[in-house]
């Protein structure tokens, strides 16, 4: 009786949430690799010839500034440790008035200067509202829809695809351990039904586990809820982080006090896997530094340090270690949703496991219409068997 509802509920939570997991779940394998692709679709504004000494970040701003205009406010450059990689400059605002049910209309500009830090030539502007991996992107997180809407149906879907998982593992739950093997094999030589059966329950019992885990994680960026709940699993607070929106307007920042922030940050990690130099603004004069660097831990080791924007000098510093555990995670979620937390190994196996989530409402569809149809199928009345009389044969008498 349990495992007929729960087949039910497998069955048509499934037809549900299907279509959004398939397209969830073939972004999500693209967007995996997404920048390690840019790199090689974009070599000739990724990569430089590395030179002897840095143009001053003030003048690389002014650069990049001028090619997009003087209306579209760049904010932040996401600076790469490799002597060989350009700076690239973000320029990013939405459009709080739209109104529109897409979220192309909630982008008022989103631009990506490349500009090369030893001769301070610009290299390429790239549009991201029309750039192939950040339109992924936007499908992968809300369907091109408006976030508020886009948002609530792909975690929704999320959230069901996480109960078709749990009951997908209990409806595969051998009741002997005789027949454990039978559920852990695919029978490629067996007929097609049988075959695409064994592709939706093998497979989805060897991906459940990751599955999981990437769907758990990728709920943050949905509901609020779900993300306040993990902190308190974690013992901690979304508070705990408070200082990242605090703001600071008691001086104003100067070229020089950036100048000696920007050197501050890069002479303080001698190694570093990437950084982030958020600029002053006319709303908050402190300059910031987010670094990420290879550490001891298991988590996405990454500092914030914080500058006063007139004179350069650090007013705050957040190391990884001083962070709460929940801080930490949040810090290694985006790692941990997309496999990069330990390269590529853990990529393809992300890349794997969202070939297969994509395949299962695939499988999932068809075994469906297959037991639909087989229901459908009118009955042959099948002939009475019963035996004839067995009549004697006259014998012939001779007289």
């Amino acid at each position: 009786m349990v495992k007929a509802v729960l087949l039910f509920l497998h069955r048509w939570l499934g037809i549900i949430s299907g279509l959004v997991v398939f397209i969830v779940s073939i972004t999500g394998c693209i967007f995996v690799f997404e920048e390690e692709l840019f790199r090689v679709f974009h070599q000739n504004i990724v990569y430089v010839k590395p030179g002897e000494q840095l143009v001053d970040i003030n003048e690389l701003k002014k650069a990049a500034q001028a090619s997009i205009g003087s209306d579209k406010n760049i904010s932040v450059v996401f600076i790469d440790d490799a002597a060989d990689r350009a700076y690239c400059f973000s320029a990013f605002e939405r459009n709080a008035k739209s109104t529109s049910m897409w979220d192309k209309d909630e982008i008022k500009y989103f631009y990506q200067v490349f500009v090369n830090p030893y001769t301070g030539a610009v290299l390429g502007v790239v549009d991201k509202e029309t750039e192939f991996f950040y339109v992924v992107r936007r499908i992968h997180q809300n369907l091109l829809l408006r976030r508020d809407i886009g948002n609530m149906i792909v975690g929704s879907s999320t959230l069901i695809f996480l109960v078709i998982l749990i009951s997908g593992i209990v409806l595969w739950w051998p009741q002997r351990m005789a027949g454990l093997k039978q559920r852990l094999t695919v029978k490629l030589r067996a007929r097609w039904r049988r075959v695409n059966y064994d592709l939706h329950s093998v497979f989805g019992f060897y991906i459940f586990l990751i599955a999981m885990i990437i769907a758990s994680t990728g709920l943050v960026w949905s509901f609020d809820w779900w993300e306040n709940g993990i902190y308190s699993m974690l013992g901690s607070s979304k508070k705990d982080a408070k200082f990242l929106t605090q703001r600071d307007t008691t001086y104003t920042a100067s070229e020089r006090g950036v100048t000696l922030a920007w050197r501050d940050a890069l002479n303080r990690y001698q190694e570093f896997e990437r950084m982030s130099f958020n600029f002053p603004t006319s709303k908050n004069s402190r300059a910031g530094a987010f670094v990420q660097y290879e550490g001891p831990s298991a988590w996405t080791d990454t500092d914030y340090i914080y500058y006063n924007g007139a004179d350069g000098k650090v007013t705050q510093i957040v190391p990884h270690e001083s962070k709460s555990v929940g801080m930490k995670w949040r810090n290694t979620n985006y790692g941990i949703h997309t496999g990069k937390l330990y390269g590529w190994p853990t990529q393809l196996l992300a890349v794997v496991v969202s070939l297969v989530c994509a395949s299962l409402p695939v499988t999932g569809v068809i075994l469906w219409l297959g037991r639909k149809k087989k229901n459908a199928m009118p009955v042959k009345k099948q002939k009475s068997l019963q035996p004839r009389p067995r009549v004697r044969a006259r014998s012939n008498q001779l007289t």
